[in-house]
């Protein structure tokens, strides 16, 4: 199997986990290392019906799946992008993120609740998996040509196309809220009944501190719970 390395303009979002259209035509670079060739294995539909293969697979003689319509070649020099989402690459040779992490530029410091934390974007520059989804290559049925869908905002946010509410968030503090009414008993060190008090109140604050925020970020801001009281009020009196 012959390996290549292909450095390609990679299509990026006009801002990343903001605005996931391409009207400003925004690209940065990204270099493909794996294979030089791959075979998708299409259906009918032009959707993928098992994982690609390589020139090894495709050289063993195996029969092609009954509900395949075609092995279709990707050479990854001209179509590195695709080759990127689904060929067996080089791990070693991929794109290191940066550190530190970013905050979302809607993921506001909230003055006075330093337990509502800026939710930070992942690490650096989008990669192609962040804003491709690498299941979905296809074939247009009509027009032969490949075509890769693209991730949108709250999908790129939660992994899953979804649109959160505050009346879910609101659920989710309550949630909360009410798993850590018997977490402040008496005989704790007072530094740590101020912690289970200051994280309640700052639950209790959310929907009004954050009410500007998006419920997409405003998920990702809650206070963290304070460790388990039992464990430290144990290790405090040893």
């Amino acid at each position: 199997m012959a390996q290549v390395s292909v450095e390609f303009d990679l299509p990026i979002p006009n801002e990343y986990q903001k605005d996931h259209s391409y009207s400003e035509g925004k690209t940065r670079k990204f270099t493909y290392h794996g294979p030089d060739k791959i075979w998708l294995q299409l259906g009918a539909d032009g959707k993928e019906k098992y994982g690609p293969l390589t020139a090894e697979d495709i050289a063993d003689g195996r029969p092609q799946p009954a509900d395949v319509t075609e092995w279709k070649e990707i050479d990854c020099a001209t179509d590195p992008l695709i080759c990127q989402l689904r060929a067996p690459i080089d791990d070693s040779k991929q794109e290191a993120y940066k550190e530190p992490p970013d905050p979302h530029p809607d993921s506001p410091n909230v003055s006075g609740y330093d337990q509502l934390m800026r939710w930070t974007l992942a690490d650096g520059a989008p990669k192609p998996d962040d804003i491709y989804d690498k299941l979905g290559v296809t074939k247009n049925t009509t027009t032969g040509n490949m075509e890769i869908r693209k991730i949108g905002v709250n999908e790129s946010i939660h992994g899953d196309d979804i649109d959160l509410t505050w009346a879910v968030l609101r659920d989710r503090r309550d949630q909360q809220l009410e798993g850590t009414d018997g977490q402040m008993a008496s005989d704790l060190p007072t530094s740590m009944i101020d912690e289970y008090k200051g994280f309640r109140q700052a639950l209790r604050d959310m929907p009004s501190a954050l009410s500007a925020v998006d419920p997409n970020i405003a998920a990702y801001m809650f206070p963290t719970q304070p460790a388990n009281s039992t464990k430290r009020a144990t290790a405090a009196i040893e």
